[in-house]
């Protein structure tokens, strides 16, 4: 039987060795009729996209593949903010070689979603706009809301930013299922759909109850397009919905937010994966990589440990809670052993059992402060700013900062809440800020202290080799 490999469209992939690809055709004892009548066989295809989102081995085989958090963890590694001391698993992309063509992280992300992507325009085709049920238009509302999500992920990496960048490519759109690959969009025509997409669901999506935080609802679905219209300029638009998608979730406590966000059942938390040891390995997995407490991972048993860049540390106040998520000058009497700056925010006492957090409500907070920013509200941007930093620290005064000042206060609060959450390096990105690692007393080891000009070709990853070599409509980015 004929194999396909481009990746874009494979419904799944083994990575096993390589160069093996499962066939196209799924296998299935469920046909187009019942699954079309049936919310039960709909809802288990979605809840199949977010079981896999948490799963090891789906995309590259390696032990830095274990799904979305994963990739999160790998752009957050390719930004100013984060550090690893020694080279092994993830140096790839703290190097900025994996978004080489010919290396196989230039993958990780494309045969994620990809796969992702064209198993909810299977449940699409299924559950046709203006369904006329209520479950139904639910499910049908997740999948609008996964792929709008995982557009804009391949959107940001392997496409330029948004804004003076319309008529540039971006990724290709697939919205059924289909068995050619085609060309790259341009970066409007992906926007457009993303937006169509989640707009959609949000309507979808009113008034539905979700049995946990496993799955989409409305405020998630709320929290993606706040983000895409921060991406695109509709600022007014981003605020509005930053304040809706985060309007039912509390702030953290100190106690709350320095307990190791292992736990999905975080109040703040929007969007997660509950884990459980037979899920899960214990290598390859999140805190097997960035928990530097556990010694039974990478960074604590072997000491790949994952910093916070010093300058990014000097700049938290001494007054803020947020500063003992890392180990200062003086050591840590809890983990004598951690070298200075190496994070304890990470940590999971069930070893192999720590939940994936995707999405916390506090990010809403910056999105909202810096749109009503940058749309001229600088009061109630002020405020807004004010209202979460004065929870994480006491001493914090409401800004009277405008203009730039302001936008750079916001965002460096914001790098300071969510360090290894996967915000840094997409910021970077859309804000036009160079990686700058050598500096004078810079604690970043050889192998990562280079630097990168702002708006280089190094910040868009390029197709991957075997997706160039199956599919000849690709025009590949430059190197």
């Amino acid at each position: 039987m004929k194999k396909i490999i481009i990746l874009s469209l494979a419904f799944l992939v083994f990575t096993s060795c390589e160069s093996e690809f499962l066939d196209i055709k799924p296998e299935s004892t469920i046909n187009g009729d019942q699954l079309a009548s049936s919310a039960e066989a709909n809802e288990a295809v979605i809840n199949g996209i977010y079981s896999a989102l948490r799963s090891y081995g789906l995309s590259i085989g390696n032990h830095e593949d274990y799904g979305h958090k994963s990739i999160l963890s790998a752009t957050d590694l390719m930004s100013n903010d984060m550090l690893m001391t020694k080279s092994s698993w993830y140096s790839n992309f703290y190097n900025y070689l994996g978004r080489q063509q010919i290396n196989l992280r230039s993958r990780l992300a494309w045969s994620t979603y990809y796969p992702q992507i064209k198993t909810t325009n299977v449940v699409l085709k299924t559950v046709p706009q203006g369904v006329n049920d209520e479950k139904l238009e639910v499910i049908r509302g997740q999948a609008l809301a996964l792929r709008g999500y995982f557009y804009f992920m391949l959107a940001r990496m392997y496409g330029p930013t948004y804004i003076n960048n319309e008529t540039k490519l971006c990724v290709p759109l697939y919205t059924e299922v289909l068995f050619e690959g085609k060309e790259r969009a341009t970066v409007k025509e992906v926007y457009d759909l993303i937006e169509n997409d989640l707009n959609e669901s949000i309507d979808l999506l009113e008034g539905s109850k979700r049995k946990n935080n496993n799955a989409i609802d409305q405020s998630v679905a709320k929290a993606f397009l706040a983000d895409v219209y921060l991406e695109t300029g509709k600022y007014s638009q981003a605020a509005k919905l930053a304040s809706e998608a985060r309007a039912a979730y509390p702030l953290l406590t100190e106690a709350e937010w320095n307990n190791g966000f292992y736990d999905v059942s975080n109040k703040d938390t929007m969007w997660g994966a509950s884990i459980t040891s037979a899920q899960s390995s214990f290598v390859a997995n999140f805190f097997g990589h960035f928990d530097n407490t556990n010694d039974s991972g990478y960074a604590g048993g072997l000491g790949v440990f994952k910093n916070i860049d010093k300058r990014l540390y000097n700049n938290i106040s001494n007054t803020d809670y947020r500063k003992k998520a890392f180990v200062g000058n003086g050591g840590n009497s809890t983990y004598p052993s951690l070298p200075v700056y190496a994070n304890i925010k990470f940590r999971d006492p069930t070893i192999d059992a720590g939940d994936y957090i995707y999405l916390r409500a506090a990010s809403m907070y910056y999105i909202e402060a810096e749109a009503l920013a940058r749309s001229g509200n600088e009061t109630a941007a002020q405020k807004v700013l004010y209202d979460i930093t004065i929870t994480r620290d006491p001493s914090y005064v409401l800004s009277t900062n405008t203009g730039k000042t302001l936008i750079d206060e916001i965002i460096l609060q914001k790098r300071i809440e969510l360090w290894g959450e996967g915000y840094a390096w997409f910021d970077m990105k859309r804000l036009g800020v160079a990686l700058t690692r050598d500096y004078d007393g810079s604690n970043h080891p050889a192998f990562g202290k280079f630097n990168i000009p702002a708006g280089d070709n190094k910040f868009i990853f390029q197709i991957p080799q075997a997706e160039i070599d199956a599919n000849p409509l690709i025009k590949q980015n430059e190197l």
